[in-house]
C-alpha cells in the first residue's frame, strides 16, 4: 500500500454532466526519447452512454486538445470496441459503464526536467431522453528518471489490449461498390481462425456503412463475403474504408483497411 500511495500520481476526478474523468500515465517518470504510456478514463452516470470514433447518427467522438512541453508529441486517443445502442430512433456506436482511451507520449531527445502535461477533453452523453455534453482540463506531471510503474500501470496494459490492431497479411478486405450497397469480401484468415458469424464488426469509417446495417457474412471456401447497406451520406464513390472485428468477450481485436486503387 505505501508502494502504490508513492509511485501512483493519479488526480482527482472531475466531473461535468453525466460522467467523470481522470487521466493516469503507467508511469511516474519519462525517459528523453521514449514513449509514456498513458489512458483517460470516462465513467458514466448509469442509464447514459458516451460515442466511439465513429459515434453513428447523432453523436459525437470524445475528442482531446493537448497542451505539450516544446518537442513533445501525442498519439491519437485510441478507442477499444464499442456496443451498438439505439438513441431514440438513431442507431449509433459507444460505451456505457466505463470507458478508457489509451494515448501514448513522446518526449524529444535530449528533453530534461519537469514535464507537465495538460489536455482539455470533450464528450457528449446521451440517453433516451436527452443529450448532455461535458469536458475537463486535465495534467499530468512527470520527472525524468528510470522507468517507476504506477499503481495504475496494470489497468492501462490490460486497456492497450483492447484496442484494435491492424490484421496481418495475408488478411485482406476487398469493396465492390453498388448503387445502394457495398459487398464487402474477406480473405486470408487461418483455418482455424473464428467463424465470422462469431465476430462482432464495426464500421470505423463514418457515413460508409449503415449505422443500423447487421453484417451477415457467408463463407465460399476460405472467402467471407457480405453485402450490406450503404449510408445515405456517402454520394461520392467509397475511396476507403475500415473495420474493426472483435470476438466477443476477448482482447486484440483487429481492423482491416481497404483503400481505392
Amino acid at each position: 500500500m505505501i508502494f502504490s500511495a508513492i509511485c501512483s500520481i493519479a488526480p482527482a476526478a472531475v466531473r461535468s454532466g453525466k460522467a467523470e474523468v481522470d487521466w493516469f500515465s503507467a508511469t511516474s517518470t519519462y525517459q528523453a526519447g521514449k514513449p509514456v504510456q498513458t489512458a483517460v478514463r470516462l465513467v458514466l452516470d448509469e442509464h447514459w452512454h458516451t460515442y466511439w470514433s465513429n459515434p453513428g447518427e447523432g453523436g459525437m467522438k470524445t475528442s482531446v486538445t493537448w497542451e505539450l512541453p516544446a518537442g513533445w508529441t501525442a498519439g491519437e486517443l485510441e478507442h477499444p470496441v464499442p456496443k451498438r445502442f439505439m438513441t431514440g430512433d438513431l442507431p449509433g456506436f459507444g460505451y456505457e459503464g466505463t470507458v478508457i482511451f489509451p494515448v501514448t507520449f513522446t518526449p524529444p531527445a535530449g528533453f530534461s526536467g519537469t514535464a507537465k502535461l495538460k489536455g482539455k477533453i470533450s464528450w457528449l452523453t446521451c440517453n433516451d431522453a436527452s443529450c448532455i455534453p461535458g469536458n475537463a482540463a486535465l495534467e499530468i506531471t512527470l520527472d525524468a528518471g528510470a522507468p517507476a510503474a504506477t499503481a495504475e500501470a496494470k489497468w492501462i496494459e490490460d486497456a492497450v489490449e483492447k484496442i484494435p490492431v491492424p490484421a496481418q497479411a495475408p488478411a485482406a478486405l476487398t469493396i465492390s461498390e453498388k448503387p445502394k450497397t457495398l459487398l464487402l469480401t474477406i480473405s486470408g484468415f487461418q483455418e482455424d481462425a473464428a467463424q465470422l458469424g462469431e465476430i462482432e464488426i464495426f464500421p470505423v469509417t463514418p457515413e460508409t456503412i449503415a449505422d443500423a446495417a447487421k453484417f451477415e457474412f457467408t463463407k465460399n471456401g476460405k472467402i467471407w463475403s457480405a453485402e450490406v447497406p450503404k449510408s445515405t451520406y456517402l454520394t461520392a464513390p467509397l475511396k476507403e474504408l475500415t473495420l474493426v472485428l472483435a470476438e466477443k468477450g476477448k482482447a486484440n481485436p483487429i481492423s482491416l483497411t481497404w483503400k481505392a486503387p
